[in-house]
């Protein structure tokens, strides 16, 4: 009997894998590794410069490499055009889109290949993020609108991305949560020593500089504080470069708070290790991962009451606390709280982190799921 022939898997949307930065990058990297495992064959469109020269495969994932030049506002455009036309062509089964902007070529594949399934994930409503001006966001509408008509499959990272979907298209879509492994602490080291941080002094936030991300509001917030602990932010300018000399601007006149721009590996994992809680005062989420990586490291969640925000804590309330979106005298209380709390009742905050991302969050289950979404096509 010959064995089973791998459906084959084309990725469009993301930069490639493995990650450096960037939530869908994380995303494809951890969930398609798992895929490859399975009955697939993964091929992920990634753009050349992102990645290293040598890297043909990742994890059993072929990574085909689109030399784009890295131009502002055009390369995501470009790149997602060129992988969609060369997906058409390959041998392909399925076509999963990831975001919004790159499902403007959806439309594509319908007529040059018809015989090839498209699914596409939406990781958060791409067009409202305040870096894009009025072309971009346009662009990125009728990518939204493209996502909601030519796909076979819609998936949405969270309950309000799936609802934002049924109420503006009327369109169904199928929930698969983002995912996370539960992370091995480690001990202060040489990241803690280079930044000055002792075991559970400072609180961190970990994202790209941008204003959606509201850092200017922890920092307002935080510098109202009266503690001797550190705001730690772990991120660095991602092309928005008036806001990003804002913040820094901003923190300037308080010692306490450090950027350390992006950190990867053994040094992210020293400070996620070693935090006494994770804040995020974000305008703008999906499925955050970063909030899901700080639970795993068993931490208390400081978190604004945005939608995705809400979803998470609502799945249990003890492992955080809440605070009013864009409020900066509602995030320092929100902080005071936390600074406030014994540390008994943070262990225990920790320990409801991880029990909710073994039961929620796991990679194997979004995986699963995922696999069931390609078998129903």
């Amino acid at each position: 009997m010959k064995p089973m022939k791998k459906k084959k898997i084309a990725v469009i949307g993301t930069r490639g894998i493995p990650a450096t930065y960037g939530g869908i990058e994380k995303h494809c990297e951890d969930l398609y590794s798992l895929l490859s495992k399975m009955d697939y064959e993964i091929t992920v469109y990634g753009r050349k410069y992102y990645l290293p020269n040598e890297l043909k495969e990742y994890k059993s994932v072929k990574i085909k490499k689109i030399p784009v030049l890295n131009i502002k506002g055009l390369e995501a455009f470009i790149h997602s055009f060129i992988s969609t036309i060369l997906a058409c062509f390959s041998d392909a089964d399925i076509l999963h889109f990831h975001a919004q902007g790159p499902s403007i070529f959806t439309w594509i594949p319908r007529i040059l290949a018809p015989q090839k399934k498209i699914v596409f994930t939406c990781h958060g409503i791409d067009w409202q993020r305040d870096k894009w001006n009025m072309m971009g966001k346009t662009v990125i509408q009728l990518g939204e609108l493209a996502s909601a008509v030519f796909p076979h499959k819609k998936i949405c990272v969270s309950e309000a991305l799936s609802e934002y979907y049924f109420k503006k298209y009327k369109t169904n879509t199928e929930k698969i949560v983002n995912g996370v492994d539960i992370k091995q602490k480690i001990d202060p080291g040489d990241c803690c020593e280079k930044f000055n941080l002792e075991k559970s002094n400072y609180i961190i936030f970990v994202g790209r500089m941008v204003p959606e991300k509201a850092p200017d509001i922890l920092i307002k917030a935080f510098k109202s504080v009266s503690t001797e602990n550190k705001l730690v932010i772990i991120g660095g300018n991602a092309g928005v470069d008036d806001y990003f000399s804002s913040i820094k601007e901003l923190a300037k006149d308080d010692k306490r708070i450090i950027f350390t721009d992006y950190l990867y590996q053994k040094d992210l994992q020293e400070l996620y290790s070693n935090a006494l809680a994770y804040i995020s005062a974000s305008k703008l989420e999906g499925l955050p991962i970063t909030v899901l990586e700080a639970m795993s490291y068993a931490l208390p969640i400081v978190l604004s009451d945005i939608p995705p925000h809400t979803e998470i804590l609502k799945l249990n309330p003890a492992s955080g606390i809440s605070f009013k979106t864009n409020d900066v005298k509602n995030c320092e209380n929100a902080i005071e709280k936390i600074l406030n709390t014994t540390t008994e009742k943070i262990e225990n905050m920790g320990q409801n982190s991880i029990n909710t991302v073994k039961d929620y969050f796991s990679w194997d289950k979004v995986a699963n799921l995922t696999d069931e979404t390609y078998q129903k096509l």
